[in-house]
């Protein structure tokens, strides 16, 4: 597994050990620093970490401080990160049975260093349960995108993923129509008004990921009425709107 890893002065030799640990291990780990126990401000240390981890470069993070507080809310203002604060086996265990966890912080002043390596080892080998964990993680990423359109909308400014397009109405006069996208770790939601179509996506780290969509044969009975006449518009602007990213596009 690729981790990147990093702490402020107060986790620095908890780290050198967890280094070590990963390497024997047979992980691939980076290391974004510190590199002493010397005072340094935390913050200038974990956002790389979390920012490697959000981009898909490293699967997973590991931060390190005093207590684990700062590193953990640094970690968290990353979109697509959930880092939990662990202490013992059983909250490493729940933070990726329950939130699938791909950061993980650690207080190197509330807990002895054997307790650490062992938290490491049960984060590192616990899988995601899913199920209806999965469906909260969904609502997550929906929160962190639906507050980020909240805040740009207070400051006045227009949302990235908002497009207006003029389009012919029965009658012939020309209206405009706004849609929105919604692009989340596992699927990708389309949004016209009220109205919304989900697609499955399954996220790849060395390779494109996939999205799920429907073939011609099947998008009449897989989605609403009011998106059966138009798969090709909605398609072309969802292909678009993820211009920037790395995807396959499957049909089923």
């Amino acid at each position: 597994m690729k981790i990147a890893i990093g702490s402020d002065h107060a986790g620095f030799h908890y780290k050198e050990s967890i280094k070590q640990m990963l390497a024997d291990l047979g992980h691939e780990c980076h290391d974004f620093g510190t590199d002493s126990d010397d005072s340094v401000d935390y913050p200038l240390f974990i956002l790389p970490v979390a920012e490697s981890v959000a981009s898909g470069r490293y699967e997973r993070g590991i931060v390190l401080g005093g207590s684990g507080n700062g590193e953990a809310i640094v970690a968290n203002k990353v979109k697509g990160i959930r880092c939990t604060l662990c202490w013992n086996a059983e909250t490493a265990r729940l933070a990726r049975q329950h939130n699938d966890a791909n950061v993980l912080s650690l207080g190197a002043r509330v807990i002895p260093q054997n307790e650490a390596l062992e938290i490491v080892k049960i984060w590192l080998t616990t899988p995601f349960d899913g199920g209806r964990h999965l469906r909260r993680i969904k609502q997550i990423a929906e929160i962190e995108s639906s507050a980020g359109l909240k805040s740009r909308n207070k400051k006045d400014s227009p949302s990235p993923t908002r497009t207006k397009k003029k389009t012919k109405k029965a009658d012939g006069k020309v209206g405009a129509e706004s849609y929105d996208l919604l692009i989340a770790f596992r699927y990708i939601k389309y949004f016209e008004g009220e109205n919304t179509l989900q697609f499955q996506v399954d996220p790849k780290l060395k390779e494109p990921s996939v999205i799920h969509i429907p073939s011609e044969e099947n998008w009449a009975s897989e989605v609403p009425e009011w998106a059966r006449q138009r798969r090709e518009e909605i398609l072309s602007r969802i292909r678009s709107k993820c211009a920037h990213m790395e995807l396959e596009w499957k049909e089923y």
